[in-house]
């Protein structure tokens, strides 16, 4: 199907664009260095593109029943109530991620508890993002005929974990080092 086929190719353009925005992210708030052009643009490429894969997703599960069949199938399916399930908590707590951004480019001062609910909603999206990456690649390599047996899933799946939750660890420790030295870019 030409459109679950153009849906995994937005998928992995987000997964570029992520990939990007988080490294330069990452870095920034490890060394204190930040340039607005380059985070701002990579995380509105992301933006647009997950808008566009969001569209498309519920297009797919509400008109042609992606994946919905949930009386067969039980470990399937349980991938697919993560992936759901992780992508709407990514969308729920998008705008959360979007307002840090706010408070990390002006310094602004926050209290204990500010720092805590920001690190709590920041390690919740991060966290979503990745299971849903998690159990979505391989899916879409498979879309793409690109897996064709469980094996090789397995093991694109195996992989794939362990880059996850290195980059999991990468981000919640950047993010935890930055939030407790609350300095703000620059400051």
């Amino acid at each position: 199907m030409f459109l679950k086929k153009f849906n995994t190719i937005c998928s992995w353009i987000i997964i570029g664009f992520l990939l990007g925005h988080l490294g330069t992210m990452c870095y920034s708030m490890l060394t204190g260095w930040y340039d607005y052009s380059i985070c701002k643009g990579l995380a509105h490429q992301t933006a647009a593109a997950v808008a566009i894969h969001v569209m498309l997703s519920l297009i797919l599960v509400l008109f042609f029943h992606d994946g919905a069949d949930f009386s067969k199938y039980k470990k399937q399916n349980r991938r697919v109530i993560l992936q759901r399930a992780s992508g709407l908590v990514i969308i729920a707590v998008l705008h959360l991620h979007t307002k840090a951004f706010g408070f990390i480019v002006t310094g602004m001062a926050l209290s204990s508890v500010d720092k805590c609910f920001l690190l709590i909603t920041e390690f919740l999206f991060f966290g979503a993002i990745f299971a849903h990456l998690g159990v979505s690649f391989s899916r879409s390599l498979i879309s793409m005929g690109m897996i064709r047996s469980d094996a090789v899933q397995k093991r694109v799946d195996w992989l794939l974990g362990i880059f996850c939750g290195l980059l999991l660890v990468i981000t919640m420790v950047a993010l935890t080092r930055f939030v407790a030295l609350w300095t703000g870019f620059g400051g």
